[in-house]
């Protein structure tokens, strides 16, 4: 290469490195200027934040960070100039005293947080009793399979219906029979007893009544004061009882359980599903309405209104003899105390209280403690009647009437004829209102006494003229007068209370047939007829008397055939005139003994 040439060529290497120089000291200087301004313009914001002005924004169009311009923009040999974007400053950022460190809540004494704690647990556990105890009370009454429902039944009567109430053990039950204590009286008796009912219990089913009637006697029988009460007392005797009972009633009755009753006992008979949790294994749980069902009230009545019939079976009569105190067995304090709750509720109620002691069998150490009951209730002034002593005077036999605790449909019509007796004569019963809800109730009991009365087993005349001329019955009657008949006064008087026209002394030659149905004569005659009789034809001959053609009883020269109304029942009852004998009481004349 020539000198001339190399020369050339390191003339251009040298202005091309004062190019290159020339434009790194632009670049050194634009970076410069971009950083100057970029401090600047940090400090003059600061300024402003803590001298904030009101600045007029100036309009820009796509305004660019000074540094991200730069930085988009390639380097040029030209420092550019850097126009600052005037915007409106920030809002101040708020200025406060840094505040004092939070002060912490005071700490409950660990005595009340404890306590706190506690009242917590105590509240829950009682949510929890409760919600036990409703689930129990409410589940309770569906595992009552067999319960007594005569409590049901007595609550379901008419409100305050009742006039005269008898509690007290099957002694009363058996004694006092509404149906006779309505034909004597029209008043609405009921009886609410049971098994071997123990005073306390008496006490309670007393406030049960009260709850719906307001009866003006009560009537209790004294059995379950005496010794020989205890060969039927057991504990079930008070969950009988209980069972009667609803509500707070039953659970006072329960909490009143005598200490002789073991606690488990007690315990089962105030919550009793504990006692009878173990039912569910006999309910047929397929049958969800028959569970249902047992756990309700039953909606029925009793038709007998609480009274217990006893047919009689033995047909002969044994006279009741007393016996007379030996050493008089005072009450126990308890047995005062029972007595005197129930005289004082009495007292508060404005009922008439009446201690009885029905007839029965009893031994000395009974006719010692009986003693005692009545030297008490005189003490206190309270009324009794003592139906052993009254036995012979009311002609109540043994055997006839009753055996040897209780009395049959016989015996319990004549206490409770004497009861109905005392009770009107004395003006107890002042309140009565005839109530069409319960005199169906009372007719229908009336029509059951008489089917229990005067049935083919009593052959007495004079009680069954008696009974026919009280209750709802239909009387056939044929007679065949003669002048020997043996008809007296006495007998004359019975046979036209029967709602028989005719005088059997001063026409007692002349013939008589006649049909009465509950008093009313349907058709009389001195000559044989025919008579419908409901659904039966009644025919007369001279001899016989026929129900749909059928002849009943034998053709003694008088005849007297008691029936029910529907005829369910019959009793023809044959009297020979030349038997005179059988105008008597008592056997004699005819057999006591029924095939």
């Amino acid at each position: 290469m020539s000198r001339s040439k190399k020369r050339n060529n390191r003339k251009k290497q040298n202005n091309q490195v004062k190019k290159n120089a020339a434009k790194n000291v632009t670049l050194v200087s634009n970076t410069q200027t971009l950083r100057k301004t970029d401090i600047e313009n940090r400090i003059a914001q600061k300024e402003e934040v803590k001298n904030p002005v009101e600045v007029e924004p100036s309009i820009q169009t796509n305004p660019v960070n000074p540094v991200d311009k730069e930085a988009s923009k390639p380097i040029s040999g030209k420092p550019e100039t850097v126009i600052q974007q005037t915007t409106t400053p920030l809002p101040p950022k708020q200025t406060t005293e840094p505040k004092a460190a939070a002060e912490k809540p005071k700490q409950l004494p660990g005595a009340v947080i404890w306590l706190l704690n506690v009242l917590q647990i105590g509240v829950k556990g009682a949510l929890l009793v409760a919600l036990i105890v409703v689930s129990w009370v409410k589940l309770t009454p569906y595992f009552r399979m067999d319960r007594n429902k005569d409590g049901d039944y007595m609550r379901n009567m008419a409100e305050n219906s009742i006039d005269v109430l008898a509690l007290g053990s099957s002694h009363m039950q058996y004694a006092f029979n509404p149906g006779v204590f309505s034909a004597e009286t029209g008043y609405y008796g009921y009886v609410f007893g049971s098994v071997c009912q123990p005073f306390s219990e008496s006490y309670y089913l007393l406030k049960e009544v009260l709850k719906t009637q307001n009866p003006e006697v009560v009537i209790i029988d004294v059995f379950t004061l005496l010794p020989q009460s205890q060969v039927c007392y057991a504990d079930g005797t008070y969950y009988i009882a209980m069972d009667m009972m609803s509500g707070d009633n039953r659970l006072e009755a329960a909490d009143a359980i005598p200490d002789t009753v073991d606690e488990d006992t007690a315990l089962g008979y105030k919550l009793d599903l504990y006692m009878n949790h173990g039912n569910w294994k006999n309910m047929d749980l397929d049958d969800t309405d028959a569970i249902l069902k047992n756990g309700r009230p039953d909606s029925g009545i009793s038709w007998e209104l609480g009274y217990v019939a006893q047919e009689p079976e033995v047909f002969q009569y044994t006279p009741l003899i007393p016996l007379e105190p030996e050493t008089v067995i005072a009450l126990s304090e308890n047995e005062k105390q029972w007595i005197d709750k129930i005289d004082a509720l009495c007292r508060e109620e404005n009922i008439h209280l009446i201690f009885v002691k029905t007839p029965y069998i009893e031994n000395q150490e009974d006719a010692d403690k009986l003693a005692g009951i009545w030297e008490y209730l005189d003490s206190k002034g309270i009324e009794y009647v003592d139906y052993l002593q009254k036995a012979a005077e009311l002609e109540w036999f043994l055997d006839m009437d009753g055996d040897t605790w209780h009395n049959n449909t016989w015996g319990a019509e004549i206490i409770t004829k004497d009861l109905a007796h005392l009770i009107e004569e004395k003006g107890y019963v002042t309140r009565h209102n005839d109530n069409s809800d319960v005199e169906g109730i009372y007719s229908l009991a009336e029509v059951r006494t008489a089917g229990y009365l005067m049935n083919e087993k009593n052959i007495n005349i004079y009680r069954l003229m008696e009974y026919g001329a009280k209750y709802p019955c239909t009387i056939l009657f044929r007679y065949q007068g003669k002048g020997s008949s043996s008809i007296g006064e006495y007998e004359n008087q019975a046979l036209q209370a029967l709602g028989l026209n005719h005088d059997f002394i001063g026409e007692r030659n002349k013939n008589y047939y006649a049909v009465v149905q509950n008093g009313e004569l349907l058709r009389e005659s001195d000559q044989p007829f025919e008579l419908q009789v409901g659904a039966k034809t009644i025919t007369f001959t001279a001899a016989d008397t026929l129900i749909d053609g059928e002849i009943i009883g034998s053709n003694e020269e008088l005849q007297i055939v008691f029936c029910d109304n529907d005829f369910t029942w019959i009793n023809p009852i044959g009297i020979n005139y030349s038997n005179s004998a059988f105008w008597k009481n008592g056997c004699n004349g005819w057999s006591c003994t029924v095939e």
